[in-house]
């Protein structure tokens, strides 16, 4: 997944849990901003524990794209939600949230991690979903999926 991200001028992670890709983000991109996403309190305080340097905020996926929508630049979201297990409409709101982010500015991505052996979600006409791996090393095997404006 931090591969996914290299050439980015900022990540946000979202659904960042107890930090196994936030490390790795770190470690493949130094110096790129990153923001960590985690709603549950406990991981949260333990991200920012764990990684003092960088942006750690408590909040829904949904806020916090919403209030990046105007970032400049290629921001790169890299996400380990579970959209098929988000409650209906919290999911919803959140695709809704991260499509309109992504045709905001058609250099930005999505990279999003899943046991589904299809697409994360339904993705408007101006986006496209593409397979960049799958892991089969992960059991069961998870795909890491790439969502941008269509070309």
């Amino acid at each position: 997944m931090a591969h996914a991200a290299v050439g980015a001028d900022a990540v946000v992670e979202l659904g960042a849990g107890t930090g196994p890709v936030t490390e790795a983000l770190l470690r493949h991109l130094p110096g790129v901003p990153l923001i960590a996403v985690e709603l549950q309190a406990p991981l949260a305080r333990r991200l920012r524990a764990r990684f003092p340097s960088i942006d750690v905020r408590q909040a829904a996926a949904k806020q916090v794209v919403d209030s990046l929508v105007d970032h400049p630049g290629r921001v790169v979201l890299v996400s380990s939600l579970p959209f098929r297990s988000l409650p209906r409409e919290v999911g919803a709101e959140t695709v809704d949230s991260i499509c309109a982010f992504l045709a905001h500015r058609p250099e930005r991505k999505l990279v999003q991690f899943t046991y589904q052996p299809r697409a994360p979600f339904a993705a408007p006409r101006e986006l496209r979903w593409h397979r960049r791996a799958v892991v089969w090393r992960n059991t069961p095997p998870a795909g890491i999926w790439e969502l941008q404006a269509a070309r």
